[in-house]
């Protein structure tokens, strides 16, 4: 059993149901189901999967912005009751989708915070303001998608939190204003109570930034663990034959064949035709989220 005493969140059991935008009426349906996870303290973790894979609900649940109907979350120490519509103490988090009113500008988002939060750093959001080359005093309905997320990640980060929670952080921004954001979450992260959990599609860059991974596919928890040691326990294999190789994880086909992952423990057996080489991130992701949408078993494990 697993000791989640130094985690920065711990899923048990967790079932979101949440209204379609199409039928707001109609009977609320699971976008999480059954999910169990761990965020350990300390890490970078990217949960990732498809759309509707449930990333964004499980974010929200956690940071407390949705109730759910089953289960348990604790963050950073406290135990989320499932009608908990607030933040935790110490969690900040930065929506894919801001809702703050677009006539405002950053100063009033400032003096909101600076008033309803315990912890704000007005002068830490203006030096990231300015880092970020955002404008003081623009509204916010001139900015583009790429200057939100930057406006809200300064506000974030100006609340000193224990856990950074980013859903979809670099969707919007440029290569440059990319690695700008990255080495501010750089010096967030350098100091070993702070943990970051961030939901994304982009995976390059990711496996020298992330260093944990949790993957999700309808709501639940395909596979989660260290990047490094689960690069370590599969292969990338390649080979002519797909029933040469039964334990095969999300096979496609190619031109020459056959490609997918096999477990390290597996790969004992293939052919000498085989071709094996270790698997980037996100070729784990994309072989494991194709068998989970195939139905198939897949290795899961939590590799720590």
């Amino acid at each position: 059993m697993n000791d989640h005493r130094d985690d920065a969140v711990t899923v048990c059991g967790l079932e979101v149901r949440v209204h379609s935008g199409d039928r707001p009426y109609a009977e609320a349906l699971p976008a999480v189901r059954g999910l169990d996870l761990t965020v350990p303290t300390g890490r970078v973790t990217a949960m990732v999967g498809a759309n509707g894979a449930g990333k964004t609900t499980a974010l929200r649940a956690i940071t407390g912005a949705l109730p759910f109907s089953a289960g348990s979350l604790e963050v950073v120490g406290t135990a989320l009751g499932p009608a908990r519509v607030r933040p935790p103490e110490g969690v900040a988090s930065v929506p894919d989708i801001a809702a703050h009113p677009r006539h405002w500008t950053a100063r009033h988002l400032a003096r909101l915070r600076d008033e309803a939060l315990p912890v704000f750093a007005t002068a830490r959001f203006e030096e990231l303001l300015t880092a970020f080359g955002l404008p003081h005093d623009r509204e916010l309905r001139s900015l583009s998608r790429g200057q939100a997320a930057q406006l809200g990640l300064a506000a974030a980060l100006a609340q000193d939190p224990r856990l950074l929670v980013l859903d979809e952080p670099f969707a919007h921004l440029d290569p440059l204003a990319r690695t700008d954001m990255i080495d501010v979450l750089r010096e967030y992260m350098s100091r070993e109570d702070r943990t970051l959990l961030l939901a994304t599609h982009d995976l390059e860059g990711m496996e020298r930034f992330a260093d944990y991974l949790v993957v999700l596919d309808r709501g639940v928890d395909v596979l989660s663990g260290d990047i490094e040691s689960l690069r370590e326990e599969f292969l990338l294999c390649e080979l002519e034959n797909l029933h040469a190789a039964p334990a095969l994880v999300g096979a496609t086909s190619t031109g020459l064949g056959t490609r997918a992952l096999i477990a390290v423990d597996d790969a004992v057996g293939l052919p000498p035709t085989a071709s094996l080489r270790r698997p980037d991130v996100s070729e784990i992701v994309t072989h494991l989220l194709r068998a989970a949408r195939d139905g198939a078993a897949t290795p899961r494990r939590t590799a720590r």
